[in-house]
């Protein structure tokens, strides 16, 4: 496929991502399973969400193809493996949810910092989402890039050839293969400077890196190579979908004056947990994707005992509509209307099943951190024109600005 069909693909994904409930309503009533010979869609609550669970007959072999070209084995390219289980197991020691809170309050205060530096507007992508990300995760992971942009390019890049590149752009492949090629001398010579420190007994920071290389291969940790590859995977899925997230969030409360008024009430009363629902509520009507994707490993019906039961060919490219299954009103009650009173786990923003969003206990707070410290102070609006609407590289967003003036919601 030519650049400029890969171009097309991607903006005509954004738009139906962007104007997809009315389209996904008369599917989820006419047609909610559609199965062909190589392409499915799921469009239900609970077919979606039994896709997600079924890892046995749905997998993901197309991430991993993609992900060992570009540096090795990753967790989310994974199926139900032992090698899934021993890397996830590793991971997870030195990943810990009982950090989240550490991380959430870091986050708030760089953030905080950054606002300190800007007078009037800010670009909440460039400017605000980005740097703060990047700053987070670097220190978190004990694994900085050469700059944010730099960073910032290597994460976009892979992320998009992995799970994005549905059309096996040559072009977004090459990118990802430049980006990984700079990424993994980097990372290795990170890696070895700390093992080194950890050797000759010096004082190390208590980071995900030094934790991974604490625990030996030997005794069911990672091998340097392996945590190289799976930093790279974390890297490149943490970075550019928290930042769309929070973009994605920021623009649709912009899009809702009363919203974002009480949105900014609840963060300058001190109520975060009132504006993490605000969050996740924008998050629903504006994901930062639409679809997850999975393959059918061997022939499956879905729904079965139902009058929709489909059976889906082995082989066959599977779209998990999660933003359609967040508007099923047969599970997801008023789906139409904005509210904040919703259960967090009828959200599928982080997935479901075997490959749940691996930084969702840490996600959940990040992202209401960053929009704490942007709805606190003065009242939030577009900027004026064009700058004030998002626009895009890629699949990614590249810029929103905002003004901040006055206190009054």
């Amino acid at each position: 496929m030519s650049a400029t069909s890969a171009r097309l693909v991607t903006r005509l994904s954004r738009e139906l991502g962007d104007h997809s409930r009315p389209l996904f309503t008369l599917l989820r009533r006419v047609r909610p399973v559609i199965a062909t010979r190589r392409f499915g869609l799921v469009t239900r609550t609970d077919d979606v969400r039994e896709v997600l669970a079924d890892f046995a007959h749905f997998g993901v072999p197309t991430y991993n193809e993609k992900m060992m070209a570009v540096s090795g084995p990753f967790i989310l390219g994974l199926d139900d493996t032992p090698l899934y289980r021993h890397d996830h197991q590793a991971l997870r020691a030195a990943i810990r949810r009982e950090d989240s809170d550490g991380l959430a309050q870091q986050t708030l205060s760089i953030a905080r910092d950054r606002l300190q530096m800007t007078e009037g507007q800010i670009d909440v992508v460039g400017q605000f989402a980005d740097p703060i990300i990047d700053a987070v995760l670097s220190d978190y992971f004990g694994t900085p890039g050469p700059g944010t942009a730099t960073q910032l390019r290597w994460a976009r890049d892979i992320f998009a050839d992995v799970f994005l590149n549905v059309t096996s752009s040559p072009d977004s492949h090459y990118r990802a293969l430049a980006a990984a090629a700079e990424m993994r001398p980097h990372l290795d010579n990170q890696i070895a400077v700390r093992r080194a420190a950890l050797k000759a007994g010096h004082t190390v920071p208590d980071d995900v890196l030094t934790r991974l290389l604490q625990h030996s291969s030997a005794d069911g940790g990672l091998h340097d190579i392996a945590i190289r590859h799976n930093l790279i995977g974390l890297i490149a899925g943490w970075i550019p979908t928290v930042s769309k997230s929070f973009a994605c969030v920021v623009d649709e409360l912009l899009r809702r004056p009363k919203q974002l008024a009480r949105a900014q009430a609840a963060a300058r009363a001190g109520d975060h947990a009132t504006l993490s629902a605000y969050v996740f509520e924008a998050l629903r009507f504006r994901p930062q994707t639409w679809a997850l994707l999975r393959t059918c490993k061997t022939a499956q019906t879905v729904a079965a005992g139902t009058p929709r039961a489909t059976r889906f060919r082995a082989g066959s490219k599977v779209l998990v509509a999660t933003q359609s299954a967040m508007f099923d009103r047969r599970s997801v009650r008023a789906p139409k209307t904005f509210r904040i009173d919703r259960p967090f786990e009828s959200y599928l923003h982080f997935g479901h099943g075997l490959h749940m969003c691996f930084g969702l206990e840490i996600n959940r707070l990040q992202l209401p951190a960053m929009s704490v410290a942007l709805l606190e102070g003065p009242t939030l609006r577009r900027a004026p024109g064009a700058a004030g609407q998002m626009t895009y590289d890629g699949p990614y967003p590249a810029s929103l600005t905002v003004t901040r003036a006055g206190r009054n919601a």
